[in-house]
């Protein structure tokens, strides 16, 4: 059999080892549109195999084997029509363009989000003549869309017109004309912030984000006075946005406290990374502690509260036996930020003035925790505590020696092995004995090193 013959007859094993070895190789258009056609076959592994060649040639005339699968009522077959035309980019526009939709709504929506998705300028005319001429509301809405994804000015009027037309469409046209982006678009959107719903004032307030000026963030800052649920999120996600755009000062008082606390605590990661950026402008110790229940939720919004408790290092130990008695459900996050507190402290030789009552204050907490359920707290209560004061840590040793991880005990032994004096014998002569034998052979080792050292130096 030839090529074309074994992709349309051929086994499954057959399809794909020869679509394989096309790769790389120069098609001719009658093996384009047969593997075109393979994104149709049932089995899925020949379906990926064939989407992988095309795109790997992406060859003019393969828009045009590929768009008419976009009218197929399988919807994984659509979509992954869609896929490839909008991977193809600009190589797609023409064919989408003119392709006979006959008009079906459900086939120009499809296309117009395509377009869009795709972005090339050059569809606007044509996305234009379909909002002017459609009567359905999701096919508006596909425009509306698209001429925010291109970032089409030449929609501003009409997008604008057709804000009170429908109210379906505002929060779309809101977005659009926030990623569009004039100072057209920018006063529209502030002059109908007051009058409208919530849905589209919290559209509004992302948008404002976005393409807003220096009198959009005084405006801003006039709704905090008033501002509740939900809607506080994006206003203080654009706050954020414009205050670092433009180097602005943030006014503090106790109503943006309260603001910035409701979004650390109940906004999305994304809003609540806004908030916290925000804290930066300022020391507010009552948020630093709120940001504290946020831990182990992003990663990037863990290295922003790492960085801001690294400054107010003081105020933690200060606190922090209040904040392990209040029992946090991340706990072990919050004691290993403690830690890499400790560490940063000493490794950058960092003053912190704590009292012998914030001292014991610490070590009571945290002792109490050597018999948590959780092995990762444990063993974080065992190095902060040697870390602290490693004398008073050797009232608890009997805890540690006992704990059920093996690991916490070998942990244990590493954390012996850094540090000198005769106090310390007794935990490696009891750990040479522990039931684990991987734990008795570090220990002894480290017993036998010791009596060696001081063998050769009896003084």
């Amino acid at each position: 059999m030839n090529e074309i013959e074994i992709l349309t007859k051929g086994s499954p094993d057959e399809k794909n080892e020869l679509l394989m070895n096309l790769i790389g190789t120069e098609l001719t258009s009658s093996l384009f549109e047969t593997i075109a056609n393979l994104i149709a076959d049932e089995d899925k592994g020949i379906r990926n195999s064939a989407t992988m060649l095309m795109l790997s040639n992406p060859n003019p005339e393969l828009p045009e084997y590929i768009v008419k699968f976009i009218a197929s009522d399988d919807i994984s077959m659509r979509n992954l029509a869609g896929e490839i035309l909008i991977k193809l980019g600009s190589l797609s526009v023409a064919t989408l363009i003119q392709f006979d939709h006959k008009n079906n709504d459900d086939i120009i929506k499809f296309i117009v989000d395509i377009l869009g998705l795709i972005r090339e300028p050059e569809a606007s005319l044509y996305i234009m003549s379909i909002l002017s001429s459609s009567e359905n509301d999701n096919v508006i809405l596909a425009c509306i869309e698209a001429f925010g994804n291109i970032r089409y000015e030449g929609a501003l009027d009409i997008l604008m017109l057709f804000y009170d037309r429908n109210e379906l469409f505002k929060p779309t046209i809101v977005e659009a004309l926030g990623k569009i982006g004039s100072k057209a678009a920018l006063e529209f959107l502030v002059s109908r912030y007051s009058n409208e719903d919530e849905l589209t004032q919290y559209s509004i307030l992302e948008s404002l984000g976005l393409i807003g000026d220096i009198e959009t963030y005084f405006f801003l800052l006039e709704q905090v006075i008033d501002i509740s649920g939900t809607l506080v999120f994006p206003l203080i996600t654009s706050i954020a946005i414009l205050r670092e755009r433009f180097n602005l000062d943030i006014p503090f008082d106790n109503r943006m406290k309260n603001l910035l606390i409701y979004t650390i605590t109940e906004g999305t990661p994304e809003h609540k990374k806004s908030a916290f950026s925000l804290i930066d402008s300022f020391d507010e110790k009552e948020i630093l502690l709120a940001s504290l229940n946020l831990l182990g939720e992003n990663n990037e919004l863990d290295d922003m509260i790492r960085r801001k408790i690294f400054k107010n290092a003081e105020y933690l130990y200060r606190e922090f036996g209040k904040i392990i008695n209040s029992n946090p459900q991340n706990l072990s996050q919050i004691l290993n930020l403690f830690l890499s507190t400790i560490n940063y402290v000493r490794d950058f030789q960092i003053s912190v003035n704590t009292s012998m009552l914030d001292i014991k204050n610490m070590i009571h907490a945290v002792s109490g925790l050597l018999s948590h359920h959780e092995e990762e707290v444990r063993k974080c209560a065992m190095e902060i505590l040697f870390n602290i004061d490693a004398q008073s840590a050797m009232m608890f040793i009997d805890t540690m020696l006992n704990d059920e991880n093996i690991w916490n005990r070998l942990r244990l032994l590493e954390i012996l092995e850094g540090l000198e004096g005769d106090e310390y014998d007794s935990a490696y002569q009891k750990l040479a004995l522990d039931p684990d034998e991987m734990v008795q052979e570090r220990a002894q080792y480290l017993v036998n090193l010791k009596f060696n050292q001081q063998s050769i130096n009896p003084n």
